[in-house]
């Protein structure tokens, strides 16, 4: 499927799928690097002669890496650190002809091996944050919110998914903080990547999308209904006063 875009000459782009692509990382002591470890381009009639391009971004940073021709780019660990530590990490992978403008090919919003890769529309991640232990970011182009989570607190996500202190404190502020987002981005659900998190709220019986006439008394109302629907369904509160019982009789 082509998809339109604003870079020069995007006639013809061809769409990546995200699943041809595997990016690792590695942060071995204070550096932060990456490596395209994978890049399958069959069947997508690309001719040579072609090179690969990956733009790393974290935050308000960007870098740009050349990493030679696709039959064989660089797959050594190329070193990101400068692009600082706030911010959700994603990447760009272009195939473009050398020395032209022209892109070829490209996947959008690509995501690290093992990182955010969940197919829920709420994802998790570990990540360097200090003494904060946690923070919420929404991936508008993916359709989805990110936990990152303090990996002094958790290794990985499936230990902050089992950690029930985790998951009643903090999922029900993250579903807040994404109803918050779409209250003030009226008409955002229309949009197809959006499409999980709207049949999502129909489970839990939220029918109407924020509006802008409502107002924001309206808007505090219905982020109020989507938090309050999800907290009853799953009974936070008392699944975390059986648990702190549990922990008080042992």
């Amino acid at each position: 499927m082509q998809r339109i875009s604003t870079l020069s000459n995007p006639t013809g782009l061809i769409d990546i799928e995200k699943s041809r692509v595997s990016i690792v990382i590695d942060e071995a002591g204070s550096r932060l690097q990456f490596s395209l470890v994978g890049l399958d381009l069959s069947n997508l009639a690309i001719s040579a002669p072609a090179s690969v391009v990956v733009i790393a971004r974290k935050g308000n940073g960007e870098s740009r890496h050349d990493l030679g021709p696709v039959s064989a780019w660089n797959k050594g660990l190329i070193d990101i650190t400068d692009l600082g530590e706030n911010g959700v990490l994603s990447f760009r992978v272009l195939v473009v002809r050398p020395g032209s403008p022209l892109l070829v090919a490209a996947a959008e919003n690509v995501r690290p091996n093992g990182l955010g890769t969940s197919e829920s529309f709420i994802a998790l991640e570990p990540a360097q944050l200090g003494e904060i232990p946690w923070e919420f970011h929404v991936i508008e182009q993916n359709g989805q919110g990110l936990i990152q989570f303090n990996k002094k607190i958790f290794q990985s996500a499936a230990a902050a998914e089992a950690d029930k202190h985790f998951t009643c404190f903090v999922i029900p502020e993250a579903i807040r903080r994404l109803a918050e987002w779409h209250a003030t981005h009226v008409d955002s659900l229309a949009n197809p990547e959006w499409e999980p998190f709207k049949s999502w709220l129909v489970l839990h019986g939220i029918e109407d999308e924020p509006e802008e006439e409502l107002g924001e008394d309206g808007r505090q109302k219905w982020i109020s209904s989507v938090v309050e629907a999800f907290c009853d369904r799953f009974r936070f509160s008392s699944e975390l006063e059986g648990k702190l019982s549990a922990e008080v009789n042992e």
